[in-house]
C-alpha cells in the first residue's frame, strides 16, 4: 500500500513540475498544443498521442521496394514504378504520407527550426534502419541528399545537416557513422520543375567529393519523383558503392 502511495506522489510531483515547465516556458505539444508531462514527450516535443501517429508497422505493410511507398495490390512493385527503369539503388523505405499531421510535423520541424522534432524524426530514421538489417540490407554510412547550392546561405540553416548529427548520435555505438560524400551543383529548385524536368536538371549535377562506403544508405526528407534520389544513387555507385539503400521521411 506504500509502495503504491509512494509512487502516486510521485506521479503527482512529476505532472505538477510538467505543468509548471509548461506555464513558464510554454512549450506544449508542436501538433496539438496539449501540455507535454512526461520526459519522452518534452524531449521530442509531441505528447503520447501525436506520436502513436507516427508508428511503424513493416511487418504488416507491403511497401514497393523502389520508391517505398505502400503497395495497394499484391504485385510486389507499384504501378508507377513498374513505368520507369529500375532504380540505381536496391531498396528504398518511404516512411509516411506527406499530408495531416506529417506535413505540420515536418513543417514544424523545417520552417519553425524545432530542433526537438528532429530527434524524434532522427529516431524513425534509425528504427527504419534496424528494420532493412533484419531484411539483410547491411550499412556502413548513411549519406544525406545534399542541399541545393545557396541553400543556407539563402534559408539559414539546413535541416538535413542537423539530422544528421542527431543519427549521428544515435548510432555512434553501432558504428554505422553519417558520410556527407556528395555535393550538389548549382541548379534549380527541384520543386519548382515538372517530372520530366527534374530528371534533367540534375543531370551531372551530383558529385562525389569524399570516399564513398561500400554499402551505404542514402536519406531525404521527402520523396516525390524520386529524380533526386535516382541522382545521388548514379553517383554513389560511380564513386565505388558496392550496394545503395534509400530512405525517405516522407513520400508525396
Amino acid at each position: 500500500m506504500h509502495f503504491r502511495s509512494t509512487n502516486g506522489m510521485n506521479r503527482l510531483l512529476r505532472t505538477g513540475l510538467a505543468y509548471g515547465r509548461e506555464w513558464l516556458f510554454g512549450k506544449g505539444c508542436a501538433l496539438c498544443g496539449d501540455p507535454l508531462l512526461e520526459p519522452s514527450e518534452y524531449q521530442f516535443c509531441l505528447c503520447t498521442n501525436c506520436q502513436s501517429h507516427f508508428s511503424l508497422e513493416f511487418a504488416s505493410e507491403l511497401r514497393c521496394p523502389r520508391c517505398g511507398r505502400p503497395l495497394i495490390s499484391e504485385k510486389t512493385v507499384c504501378m508507377a514504378c513498374r513505368q520507369r527503369e529500375s532504380p540505381p539503388y536496391d531498396y528504398a523505405l518511404s516512411l509516411y504520407p506527406y499530408q495531416g499531421v506529417a506535413k505540420d510535423l515536418l513543417a514544424n520541424y523545417k520552417f519553425q527550426r524545432n530542433l526537438q522534432l528532429g530527434w524524434f524524426l532522427a529516431t524513425k530514421m534509425v528504427e527504419s534502419r534496424r528494420y532493412l538489417s533484419s531484411l539483410g540490407f547491411e550499412y556502413d554510412a548513411w549519406v544525406p541528399v545534399p542541399p541545393r547550392a545557396g541553400k543556407l546561405k539563402e534559408k539559414g540553416w539546413d535541416q538535413m545537416a542537423t539530422l544528421s548529427q542527431y543519427i549521428s548520435a544515435l548510432e555512434a555505438n553501432k558504428n554505422v557513422p553519417v558520410a556527407p560524400c556528395l555535393k550538389r551543383l548549382p541548379s534549380e529548385s527541384q520543386k519548382k520543375l515538372h517530372r520530366t524536368e527534374r530528371t534533367i536538371n540534375l543531370k551531372g549535377k551530383i558529385l562525389t567529393v569524399h570516399r564513398v562506403p561500400k554499402r551505404v544508405l542514402l536519406f531525404d526528407d521527402v520523396i516525390t519523383t524520386g529524380a533526386t534520389m535516382r541522382s545521388c544513387a548514379e553517383s554513389l555507385r560511380q564513386g565505388g558503392a558496392e550496394s545503395v539503400g534509400v530512405i525517405a521521411l516522407f513520400y508525396d
